[in-house]
């Protein structure tokens, strides 16, 4: 499924932390790894239009010595210009099927949606993107990389979001996992009548918890209807309809099943013009330390 793996590296440890993840795709997949390092553009080229960076060239050089003992394919390549859009050049000029890359917790999601260099990379690519935040409090980090047994499928019920269901059946193909599919629906609340000097606490009348208890059941044969033709072919599949906020709801899901890799579509039923689903990815990618396989879909007219 992915020949060719693009591996993001600027010579930190925090964006190193996507080299585990990048590798055990790799060797699932017999993939070329590609180690892209970035220079911003300063005018100081080599001869041949190279950038200039020896210990560039030599950082990304031993990570090379060690994979190559492993036996994965690896090129290394140093480009001169701006992070973002020197990464989808890099991509296209050299038919990569997978961009990879770790991204910063508070000066880099906290600020900026995706993070400037990631959410710029997603925008402008129609690749799927293996994005890893590492955490600072704990939770599963990129020094528990583990095989990966159970895959979690973010769903919203449109087209749009289930165009990441051929990247994620690729994975739970390959590495013989599961694949839980996970819908998240709304619970409708109420007011009750506003009180001065009182805050009003949320209501939730009897039609609204029959209601509840409709949309979860459209839900679960909703998943049940993508689970079947995947059943039939000897996937593993799971599938879960929870309420709650879709991106906490994601989350809790993973942590309290061990998930191991999330996949998910950067945006759902408002289109890619509104972002809705994509407000989702972006709070999972944010708040998770999970590796995460995004997809940005291509627009579709829904019924």
């Amino acid at each position: 499924m992915f020949d060719k793996i693009l591996v993001c590296l600027d010579g930190s440890e925090l964006a190193a932390k996507i080299l585990p993840y990048a590798k055990v795709q790799a060797v699932q997949f017999s993939s070329e790894l590609h180690l892209l390092n970035v220079i911003e553009r300063s005018g100081r080229e080599r001869e041949g239009g190279q950038p200039e960076n020896p210990g560039m060239t030599a950082y990304l050089n031993r990570i090379a010595e060690t994979l190559l003992k492993e036996e994965i394919e690896v090129n290394c390549a140093t480009v001169e210009g701006t992070p973002g859009e020197a990464v989808l050049d890099y991509a296209e000029q050299n038919e990569i099927d997978l961009i990879a890359m770790a991204t910063h917790g508070r000066s880099g999601l906290k600020r900026a949606v995706l993070g400037s260099v990631a959410g710029f990379v997603l925008r402008g690519s129609g690749l799927p993107i293996l994005i890893i935040r590492p955490r600072e409090d704990g939770k599963k980090t990129s020094k528990d990389v583990r095989p990966i047994t159970k895959i979690l499928v973010g769903l919203d019920g449109s087209q749009l979001a289930e165009q990441v269901m051929p990247v994620a059946t690729g994975e739970a193909v390959a590495f013989q996992a599961k694949l839980v599919l996970l819908r998240v629906v709304s619970a409708p609340i109420a007011y009750g009548p506003s009180i001065p000097g009182a805050v009003s606490a949320p209501v939730q009348t009897e039609a609204m918890l029959k209601q509840t208890e409709t949309d979860l059941g459209i839900a679960r044969d909703y998943l049940e209807g993508l689970a079947g033709p995947l059943r039939e072919m000897g996937i593993q599949v799971e599938t879960a309809a929870t309420l709650g906020g879709a991106g906490q709801a994601i989350l809790e899901y993973a942590y309290q099943n061990d998930v191991d890799l999330i996949t998910i579509a950067t945006h759902g039923h408002s289109g890619l013009k509104r972002a809705v689903f994509g407000s989702v990815a972006d709070y999972v990618l944010r708040e998770s330390g999970l590796p995460t396989l995004v997809i940005r879909p291509e627009e579709t007219v829904e019924e």
